[in-house]
């Protein structure tokens, strides 16, 4: 951050994705090397930048290493495995790449709504009754819990159409949960301790017994036994999961269901992720190196994990 360095920072990634190419690593080395050194992932080096993932085990991180660090970048926007403790201690910005999947799982979210309540039915042959008895989007009440990037982006997109939208965020100061006769739930928020089984036994209750739920944020927001009895004793119901408490999940929870749809957490991945992390990480490094610390604690104010810590709370 404008510091005058004597030499080149120096970064190392701790793991690579399955999801990304098998160019990925050289394309990203090349891309950040305009900037800064890149360092092989099993280097003995201690870095000065660290890009990190979900994978990412910091309790194997030497504390040499770690005083060392001036910069960490998670181009994810999950960040679970950051342990509350780590995140307090570190004197380097912890920086989140929450926009990189965010019109992704947006889009996930959005397909899995229209093509549960307007499927376009398919004709061999014409029609003469052309029915289509589909209920519409403009008669729904839906809920949308998390009023972060994913969850702007839906309210944006779906307040017009509605018939009836509440956001709950109790860290954005919307703190009426007003899930009571819900058509769709949805789900856009961290996991913290407050969030943890937001969806349970009662919270499914007070839904609508033909209620969709999606769930493309974090697995532990749902309490996975009370949705099972709910989509059992209601058949009318529906449920897409693209995430899950325990990951990877064999799916054996579910399998009497035939009212749930589950993919295997790939809600945030799509053809041009590679090229959008790798930006992500460039513009993130650039910024460090040629912005104030005042102007690049503002940009990036929203995405440093740091001021997501709340006290008995953790990381909201």
């Amino acid at each position: 951050m404008k510091n005058n360095q004597a030499s080149r920072l120096t970064a190392k990634r701790t793991s690579t994705s399955p999801y990304f190419s098998p160019t990925f690593n050289q394309l990203e080395q090349e891309s950040l090397n305009q900037y800064i050194d890149m360092l092989p992932s099993d280097s003995g080096v201690l870095s000065d930048i660290l890009i990190t993932n979900t994978h990412t085990n910091f309790d194997l991180l030497s504390g040499e290493q770690v005083d060392n660090l001036k910069l960490i970048i998670h181009p994810n926007s999950g960040y679970d495995n950051f342990p509350v403790d780590f995140v307090k201690g570190s004197k380097a910005p912890i920086v989140i790449g929450s926009t990189i999947r965010a019109q992704a799982v947006a889009q996930y979210i959005l397909s899995s709504l229209f093509s549960h309540f307007a499927s376009i039915p398919t004709h061999t042959k014409w029609d003469v009754e052309r029915k289509w008895p589909r209920k519409l989007i403009s008669d729904l009440k839906i809920t949308i819990i998390g009023f972060g990037h994913i969850g702007k982006i839906l309210h944006t997109t779906l307040a017009p159409m509605v018939k009836e939208l509440n956001v709950y965020d109790p860290f954005e100061n919307l703190t009426q949960l007003n899930n009571k006769n819900s058509d769709v739930v949805i789900l856009a928020c961290g996991l913290n301790s407050k969030s943890r089984h937001i969806i349970d036994k009662n919270f499914l209750n007070a839904m609508k017994d033909t209620a969709l739920i999606i769930n493309a944020a974090r697995g532990e927001l749902i309490k996975t036994h009370d949705l099972v009895n709910f989509l059992k004793a209601n058949d009318e119901a529906y449920a897409v999961l693209d995430v899950f408490e325990k990951e990877p999940n064999n799916f054996t929870d579910f399998v009497d269901l035939t009212n749930i749809k589950l993919t295997s957490h790939i809600a945030g991945v799509y053809k041009n992720i590679d090229l959008h992390t790798i930006d992500f990480e460039t513009e993130v490094v650039s910024d460090f190196l040629e912005l104030t610390s005042f102007d690049f604690n503002n940009k990036y104010q929203k995405m440093i994990l740091q001021n997501k810590l709340r006290p008995e709370i953790g990381i909201i």
